[in-house]
């Protein structure tokens, strides 16, 4: 290797105070004079940090309560002078050294006073003095760290802001977002003004909104949310709802637009995503019925087991499901399942996508436990070459339509 190639890297891990100090005192700054009052406000300083977190007659904490001094004095100046190792001596010679260990406290006290997650209601996991204590001797911050955690907790403090705001505007009490996410209230908010809703639902209003927007969507083959909708929000706020707003559409839009997917599965898909409000269990029971368009489509309304396993039994052959079916529909049905046998899946898949949520597993068990068994046996039997056997039991078990005899003279002339 040349001489040329040769470096030698070094790291200077000291703190930013020893390194400010060094540098006011090699390049004349700050005088020996000011180096002694520097010692004894050091001295003073440390006693009072050892008796606020432990004792200042224990050796060990007297040292600690010095390194504490020391990070604390190191974040605030290169944080106040920006890493300029001039600026932070010169700083040093003017004030006092205490001011400096204040001024660090007063950052890390300001940090604990932002909100360390956007959750309404949320209990703080540290009181002060034990953010303090850990923050100035167990973990020290690095101005790095200090201020990547206060953005982070700046955009929390945000977004709770911008959720409490919405909340204000559509008449919501803040009682009702006790430990609720901020972010969850925000999306609803423009779900809600996307449907061209006014308030914030509960889970009837909740399916009725999704179905709204799915209708918008699919007309155009995509989610796509005016940003003209957030034109009233508050400056401060605009950045944190449009950021959601793309969220929305970029993660929610494909389930929402999705036509394969049931209104009741793309809903359990997306609903902790979003504040919906509390409902009574009446609520619950009407919007398990409202928010399957595909059941209510397929069952035409009618809710006895005659016409359900009728409309299963079209699923299960391939076929368009009905209600009542014909005579020669059920015969054409018994030959498809003979040459296909029955697709169960669909009709499982059917009734957890569309069903109510209360009936899913009703439902599955007269399908799978009652009803299917003693289908197969009768509908597969291949000695049944005229499909009598088979034909009688699905008029006994759905709605199979009689065809109607041909009127005789006798009966005419009556």
């Amino acid at each position: 290797m040349s001489e040329n190639n040769r470096h030698i890297a070094t790291v200077d891990k000291r703190p930013f105070f020893e390194k400010a100090l060094t540098y006011g005192a090699h390049n004349d700054i700050i005088d020996r004079a000011k180096i002694q009052v520097i010692i004894a406000d050091g001295a003073k300083g440390s006693v009072q940090i050892a008796n606020f977190f432990g004792s200042s007659h224990l050796h060990t904490d007297l040292d600690n309560a010095r390194k504490r001094m020391v990070n604390l004095i190191s974040l605030y100046l290169e944080d106040a002078c920006q890493g300029n190792l001039e600026e932070a001596a010169i700083s040093l010679r003017d004030n006092s050294f205490l001011s400096h260990s204040r001024g660090g406290n007063e950052m890390l006290k300001a940090l604990h006073a932002l909100p360390d997650c956007a959750v309404f209601g949320d209990v703080k996991s540290q009181d002060v003095k034990s953010f303090q204590d850990e923050r100035t001797l167990i973990k020290p911050y690095s101005l790095s760290a200090y201020r990547k955690e206060r953005q982070t907790r700046e955009e929390d403090a945000n977004t709770l802001a911008a959720a409490t705001w919405f909340a204000k505007s559509m008449g919501l009490p803040r009682s009702a977002l006790e430990f609720t996410s901020a972010e969850t209230v925000i999306r609803s908010a423009i779900l809600v003004r996307a449907a061209g809703a006014d308030s914030f639902p509960g889970r009837n209003a909740f399916a009725a909104q999704l179905s709204t927007v799915r209708i918008q969507a699919t007309a155009v083959g995509k989610l796509k949310i005016a940003k003209k909708l957030l034109d009233d929000v508050p400056e401060e706020y605009q950045k944190i709802c449009d950021k959601i707003r793309r969220e929305i559409e970029k993660h929610d839009g494909p389930l929402i637009v999705n036509s394969a997917l049931g209104l009741d599965e793309m809903r359990n898909t997306v609903e902790l995503r979003y504040f919906v409000r509390e409902s009574g269990m009446d609520d619950v029971e009407e919007f398990d019925t409202l928010m399957s368009e595909e059941w209510r489509k397929v069952t035409g309304g009618k809710e006895d087991p005659f016409s359900r396993l009728t409309a299963f039994l079209c699923i299960a052959a391939d076929t368009r499901p009905k209600t009542t079916i014909s005579e020669a529909e059920a015969k054409a049905i018994t030959r498809q399942v003979r040459q296909r046998g029955f697709n169960s899946e669909a009709v499982a898949s059917f009734i957890a996508n569309a069903a109510p949520f209360e009936m899913k597993d009703n439902l599955l068990s007269l399908w799978e436990e009652e009803f299917l068994p003693e289908a197969a046996a009768f509908m597969l039997d291949k000695d049944d070459d005229k499909y009598v056997s088979a034909i009688k039991f699905l008029k006994e078990n759905c709605n199979v339509r009689t065809k109607s005899a041909p009127k005789t003279k006798a009966s005419v002339a009556k």
